[in-house]
């Protein structure tokens, strides 16, 4: 009997990993809590009357600067990671880590042009990171001036968003229709297959 279990706990260290990494997750989820705080800031009070938007900016900028840290991390850790192994096709694998590249690219086009979009007002002192430390002012970079960084911002936005919905479209139904874990082990830690294959386990003693 003894045997037996050191056989099954040697096969069950042995199968692949079906779900991501506690880091990762964690840090998708920071990820994702931080963007809709931004996008929620972004598009209510800063877009109020008066200098609503030089009063909310110091926050905004400071969380901006918050989602580049989580996402360097996350980058960083990813390298040193295994990602979860599914039975899907080569072009599956590759749309995902395609799509994935073109998300990662585009926030962080949507952080470095916020920053080289930024000027301080006339007779107004700079904005602050965290209420403390000074936002560093943006090199010239080629013919765009801050007001066109600025402009082109604002259109990186709406394209995220557009990515990020499809994001969400792809989730629900990786989770509804294909029902292959993909959302649960993001969110769970445990996939479909990997709590289904430890039910068997149990049944089977």
């Amino acid at each position: 009997m003894r045997t037996l279990e050191n056989r099954r706990a040697a096969e069950a260290s042995a199968k692949p990993r079906l779900h991501w990494h506690f880091g990762i997750r964690l840090l998708h989820w920071l990820t994702v809590i931080a963007l809709v705080a931004q996008i929620v800031i972004a598009f209510g009070p800063m877009r109020g009357p008066g200098m609503a938007m030089m009063k909310w900016l110091p926050l905004h900028m400071s969380i901006g600067v918050t989602i580049l840290a989580i996402i360097v991390l996350r980058l960083c850790w990813r390298i040193f990671t295994w990602a979860p192994v599914r039975p899907t096709s080569r072009l599956m694998r590759f749309a995902t880590a395609f799509f994935h590249m073109v998300l990662y690219v585009t926030i962080l086009a949507v952080l470095i042009t916020g920053w080289l979009g930024y000027r301080p007002m006339p007779f107004m002192p700079p904005a602050r990171l965290f209420g403390d430390l000074p936002v560093p002012l943006a090199p010239s970079v080629g013919a765009l001036s801050a007001r066109g960084f600025a402009f082109v911002h604002q259109k990186l936005v709406w394209i995220l968003l557009g990515l990020a919905g499809v994001h969400v479209l792809a989730a629900l139904a990786h989770f509804v229709l294909l029902r292959d874990g993909v959302m649960q082990s993001m969110v769970f830690g445990r996939s479909r297959t990997a709590s289904q294959d430890q039910s068997h386990s149990r049944k089977d003693v």
